[in-house]
Formats: C-alpha cells, structure tokens, sequence
C-alpha cells in the first residue's frame, strides 16, 4: 500500500510517497508562493510520475500543515505537531524531543516512544525566533541561504542578537556591519540567538536526549553547531528530517487506511 503525506507550509509544500508504512519511496518540496492547492497537487503528479505510478495506486492522501485544509482530495488532515512527532520518531526511534524551526514559527515537543505528543510549547511571538528570519538575515548581509551555515562554522567571536523584535534584530545586524564585526561572527549570532530561544521552548516540554530537528534548518550545519552548543546535547539531523511533517502524514494515512480496510470505524478528516 501507498500513502502519500502533504505538509502544505506557508513558505514551502513537501511531499512523500511511502509503501507500507516503513519505506520512503519519493520526497520532494516546491515554494508554496501562495497557491498551496495547485502546488500540492503538482507536488503529488511530480512524484507520482518519478516513481511511475497509476492513477489510483497511492491508497491515501493525507495532508498536515498551514494549508492541510486546501488540498480537497485528501482523505485525512493532521496537525503538524503531530505529523512532525511522528517522522521524527520514524526516523530516529529514539527520539524523545523534536525541535521544528519552521517559516513562521518554531515549536519544541516532547514525544513518546511510539511518537504520541506528550507536550508542546510553540513560539509566535515574531519571526525572530523562526527560519524567516535567516531568509531575511540573509538578504540584508548578502550571503545565500545555503551558505550561512558553513561560513558560521568559521566564527571566532560569534555576536549574539538581543533583541526578540525581528524589526530591532535587523537594525542590531547592521549596526554589527557598520562596526566592522566580521560576517562569521554575525552568522553564528543567528544561529545562536534562534538556539537561545529555542532551547527555552524545549526547557518547557522538557529538554532531554534524544533531540531530533525537523524542518528547514537541518542542512544548516551553523545551526546544528549552535543548538549543540547551547542545549549541551547531541542534535539527531539527516536530509530526510526536511520531510519529517510528510512523513508523519503519510504514516498517519497508512494507519487509518489500514482500519478502514479493517473495517475500524474512524472518525475526523
């Protein structure tokens, strides 16, 4: 059996094919640029296509994230906690806290070892706590995206950010730039001030090993280094963590596809 899993975010929509709950056969992401329907929906013909798959051979769709409303074919909707508790145990069994650093905002949850939510604490406060505001960072230092993790690694005097207005960060950075303060320093400054906040919302739901990361930033090594060094902890990162919040959707679809052949009555959609 095929299930698929959707997390329609506000910045980016991923997608997953998984056969019988244990194998990923296919992942794949595109920029939802405010049309989260059409981009679900391409998303799944992409992958669909790339594993030359019939119409009516995926089993289940089930979408989670900011549009899990959006995508009318769906035959389930999960929150993203959920979903992402659930890819991030899938991953890595022995995960027991799961970081997310999403577009809008980051969340910490504490999980089971069946990848049930025991607790959650989420930040949406402002953006300077989630991954816009790297996206931002990185416009007004100039540096791409994919390289402000690496060129971070080469801080020696990282400078922290103390403001928690996305709005006063900035101005704080370029104040940094003004000063001379060299772009690796500022870098590790993100990454560090995101790790500050972060490690507070994980303090909430209890912060204990196994930590997982989920999300955007997992290919972010600056990040990584700075949750490491903040949390004191070993942080759980693999390129599929990108796609935890699908990957939890596409288990919690095979799950119910399994009752409704079963006949299990079930409830929700």
């Amino acid at each position: 059996m095929i299930t698929a899993g959707l997390d329609i975010g506000s910045g980016t929509t991923k997608g997953v094919l998984l056969e019988d709950g244990r194998r990923l056969l296919r992942s794949a992401s595109r920029p939802t640029r405010g049309n989260p329907t059409g981009v679900a929906h391409a998303l799944l013909e992409q992958m669909a296509e790339e594993e030359n798959l019939l119409e009516g051979d995926v089993a289940y769709v089930c979408t989670t994230g900011f549009g899990r409303y959006s995508f009318p074919e769906r035959q389930l909707q999960v929150s993203d906690i959920t979903s992402s508790a659930r890819g991030a145990v899938f991953l890595f069994p022995g995960t027991r806290l799961v970081l997310d650093v999403g577009a809008q905002s980051s969340r910490a949850i504490s999980v089971t070892e069946t990848g049930r939510v025991a607790k959650f604490k989420m930040n949406e406060k402002c953006a300077a706590g989630a991954g816009r505001f790297v996206e931002r960072c990185s416009k007004y230092l100039q540096v791409p995206l994919e390289e402000m993790g690496p060129r971070a690694l080469a801080a020696t005097q990282p400078k922290t950010i103390s403001s928690v207005c996305a709005v006063l960060a900035e101005t704080e950075i370029i104040n940094n730039v003004a000063e001379g303060i060299p772009v690796q320093d500022i870098l590790m400054g993100i990454f560090l001030s995101l790790a500050q906040r972060a490690q507070s919302l994980m303090t909430y739901v209890g912060l204990r090993p196994e930590v997982t990361l989920v999300g955007g930033l997992v290919a972010n090594p600056g990040m990584v280094r700075a949750l490491e060094g903040t949390t004191k902890l070993p942080i759980n990162v693999r390129p599929e963590a990108h796609y935890a919040a699908a990957i939890g959707a596409a288990l919690l679809g095979h799950s119910r596809a399994q009752k409704v052949a079963a006949g299990v009555p079930t409830v929700g959609a």
